[in-house]
């Protein structure tokens, strides 16, 4: 354990040391480009400005930062990584800045005006101290609403990774909402009553609006040493005026939460969707065809990694000895590169060649030993090949390398946390015998379904959308707009992914859509989708699904799933 030790320290430094490289790319806003935009290194102090065409160009270091600023633009950070080369940056203009001239009649809303808005603004929330608008608040206060609640299958899913720096979850055995911060518990708000414990099974099914206060600023009322307030809205506590016809008053015209399914493709893609290159191995009428298609496409497209990926996947069925040429030719170009590296090792394990997979998830540990996620992926990569005592081992290093510093952290660390915990967990009730531990307490139900996303490029944003047998959906948006407190943490620490488990309260088939919105560069981000059936327990099964994202701003079906799972015992 001693020497691993040392040789996972040497690492760090190696990967830590690296030097500045160059950084360019264009900067654009609702598609053209900004002239004169400020771009600064934190580190280093070099800054330097986008010409008339939006281009720029600027040395870093990985895990430097660098910030993007314009007048009447949203500032932008972006935190450097070890591939990064080209960062395309898409700035918005400042909402609060038109919003200003209207300020102060905003202020001057007293709290009947604001109870009479409730119904229609879906910025107002009730607390103890009164009704209090997002955009007036004077601290950052994020709420959710009764759309977003009623889609989610239960609490857990609905509050994993919605508000920054916060871990919820339902307790099994007390029934208790269980919410901390970094620095502590919180303390809960629900109707304008201040309570420090809450049952799950008294408000879910009956919450129209929730809200996290983390700031010192709107936390200090509530008492000394509160770090945080959960506000809870309920339907049954929140009683509004309303008309003489009993109608809200101002009230919003009603959403459409179902989805349309004709607006949703298939993520596999067709005609346009597809790389010329791809088009043209589809339509081959054999193999020989499509190798010929493939050699005339060499020419032109020959020093690009995912032609040859893309390439691989499409003869893996036809030719397996023609597929292992192009796959050693892709491995190749991409052998210093993780993000590469990480695609093809998606696609390898969802064909089930996991020795394959595993020396590249390896390399790719040697490139980056200080992210999380080299450390859950080796881990269970080393599952993957029956190995349960090497898993454990990686994560008891992970857990030494923080407790002595050498690894980051930050506000957002609990979610990382958690979802290495659940890890460590199914590692030790499932090879509770090889690993000679006693059994630990699940806290889900046995039968639950886990879906675990991973994106080869962290930089990715996107849009999970999950619709249930009703065709209702509730969505995780995965965008700098939405969780930039959650995608700045991801760079620091190092992972990229996300779980979710779904319960058997909604039965049938469901589906899984996901909306790509890019990367910062122009080149195509995989996901890996892990689905566990009966998670958790020893007839628990998993299933690998690989999809590459490209076409942007388009719902895209990736799969479909069945709850309950059928189990069938060999």
């Amino acid at each position: 354990m001693k020497s691993i030790t040392i040789t996972s320290i040497f690492l760090l430094f190696v990967t830590l040391s690296h030097g500045q490289k160059t950084i360019r790319g264009k900067i654009t806003n609702a598609g053209s480009p900004l002239q004169g935009v400020h771009i600064t290194n934190l580190s280093s102090g070099d800054n330097t400005g986008s010409d008339q065409s939006g281009m720029y160009e600027i040395l870093a270091k990985p895990k430097e930062e660098l910030r993007f600023t314009y007048i009447g633009m949203d500032t932008l950070s972006v935190i450097v990584e070890d591939v990064t080369r080209i960062l395309n940056i898409q700035m918005k203009m400042r909402v609060e800045q038109l919003e200003e001239v209207t300020v102060s009649k905003r202020v001057l809303k007293g709290q009947k005006e604001l109870e009479v808005e409730y119904d229609s603004n879906p910025n107002i929330i009730k607390s103890a101290f009164g009704y209090l608008n997002k955009e007036t608040s004077g601290y950052s206060l994020r709420i959710l609403g009764e759309e977003e609640i009623e889609m989610a299958p239960h609490l857990d899913f609905l509050l994993a990774g919605r508000f920054a720096g916060v871990s919820a979850k339902c307790n099994p055995f007390t029934d208790e909402l269980e919410v901390y911060t970094r620095n502590g518990g919180v303390v809960f708000d629900v109707d304008g009553v201040r309570l420090d414990r809450i049952a799950c099974s008294t408000i879910f099914g009956n919450i129209r609006r929730i809200a996290f206060i983390s700031g010192l600023a709107g936390t200090t009322r509530y008492g000394f040493g509160v770090t945080g307030v959960m506000i809870i809205n309920t339907k049954t506590g929140t009683i509004t005026p309303k008309e003489a016809d009993g109608k809200p008053f101002d009230q919003a015209k009603l959403r459409n939460n179902y989805l349309n399914e004709s607006a949703v493709v298939n993520a596999e893609g067709s005609g346009a969707s597809l790389p010329g290159y791809l088009k043209e191995l589809k339509e081959s009428q054999s193999t020989e065809a499509a190798k010929a298609v493939f050699e005339e496409n060499k020419l032109k497209y020959g020093n690009h990694p995912f032609f040859y990926l893309d390439s691989y996947r499409y003869f893996y069925e036809k030719d397996i000895a023609y597929s292992n040429a192009i796959f050693d030719t892709y491995v190749g170009l991409a052998e210093e590169n993780p993000v590469l590296l990480k695609a093809v090792a998606y696609v390898l394990e969802s064909q089930g060649q996991r020795q394959k997979a595993h020396s590249l998830y390896k390399q790719v540990y040697k490139l980056r030993p200080e992210y999380a996620q080299s450390f859950i992926d080796m881990a269970n990569s080393y599952r993957n090949l029956d190995q349960p005592e090497s898993a454990a081992s990686l994560y008891a290093r992970h857990t030494y390398l923080i407790k002595e510093g050498l690894l980051p952290t930050d506000s957002m660390s609990m979610e990382l946390a958690a979802i290495m915990q659940r890890e460590v967990d199914n590692l030790f009730d499932l090879d509770n015998g090889s690993l000679k531990i006693k059994k630990r307490k699940k806290d889900f139900d046995e039968r639950s379904t886990r879906l675990v996303f991973d994106w080869n490029d962290s930089e990715a944003e996107f849009d999970l959308q999950f619709v249930n047998p009703e065709n209702q959906y509730f969505e995780w948006k995965h965008t700098m707009e939405e969780m930039p407190e959650r995608i700045r943490s991801e760079k620091e620490l190092g992972y990229a992914m996300a779980d979710f488990l779904l319960d058997n309260e909604l039965l049938g088939r469901w589906k899984v859509n996901a909306t790509y919105h890019g990367n910062k560069q122009v080149t195509p981000t995989y996901i890996k989708a892990t689905i566990y059936r009966n998670y958790g327990s020893k007839l628990q099964s998993k299933e690998v699904k690989v999809f590459k994202l490209g076409m942007q701003g388009v719902n895209q079906h990736l799969f479909d799933l069945r709850i309950p799972s059928e189990v069938v015992q060999n």
